[in-house]
């Protein structure tokens, strides 16, 4: 089945603060989602509140994340409980002429569902693989496969993309008409993140080159 071209507002995704920022479209989630390093994961065990950061990659209209089988986090909201994922991009500090007004710029989805915990192995290895894919693109087909006791230790949460909104900030700062005349330096700081070196292994074998993903990473 096709995934919607733009997701529904629910409760929980309409934005009460800037409404303007808000983005809907599974184009803009999706990227936000697929360039992002980091996700946070929110959730609720025994009434206490946990937000828990973790790697995370999508497949179609699903997000998956993954940790240790003997992982708390993942025992306690593997069983269909509600999570709320969170990504979010710093472009740009916005600086204006009163601290007020300072900012920044950004891109940021948040998802709303309840995770299921992955059973099989072939979606499991699905999801390892596009982690995996997701931090160095290319990378899976340069290892060996995943073994059954990796496969055994590791658990892997599944949380559809159907309830999630995106929120987005660019431009320079807006300060106010008074201020305008100040004799102030406004403006915007761009943020990006960089590869650094490639440092091999210490006791990396002689003679194997650096490979593919990693070279296209260094050159992003």
């Amino acid at each position: 089945m096709a995934m919607p071209e733009k997701l529904e507002l629910t409760e929980l995704t309409t934005l009460k603060r800037l409404p303007e920022r808000g983005r809907f479209e599974r184009e803009v989630i999706d990227a936000i989602i697929d360039s992002a390093l980091i996700c946070h994961l929110g959730f609720v065990v025994d009434d206490q509140p946990y937000v828990i950061p973790t790697i995370c990659a999508r497949v179609s209209d699903t997000l998956y994340v993954h940790g240790s089988a003997a992982s708390r986090m993942l025992r306690s909201i593997g069983d269909g409980r509600r999570v709320c994922a969170t990504m979010t991009h710093i472009d740009g500090l916005v600086v204006a002429r009163s601290a007020f007004h300072h900012s920044m710029n950004y891109r940021s989805v948040v998802v709303l569902g309840s995770a299921r915990l992955v059973e099989e192995d072939d979606e499991k290895t699905l999801a390892l693989d596009a982690v995996v894919d997701h931090i160095l693109p290319g990378r899976p087909s340069e290892v060996r496969a995943h073994t059954r006791n990796e496969l055994a230790a590791t658990k892997v949460l599944a949380m559809p993309i159907t309830e999630a909104s995106a929120k987005l900030r660019v431009g320079g700062p807006v300060d106010d008409e008074d201020d305008l005349g100040a004799p102030v330096w406004a403006g915007t700081i761009a943020l990006r993140v960089v590869a650094g070196a490639a440092v091999a292994a210490g006791d990396l074998r002689p003679g194997i080159a650096v490979p593919a993903s990693v070279r296209a990473a260094l050159s992003r």
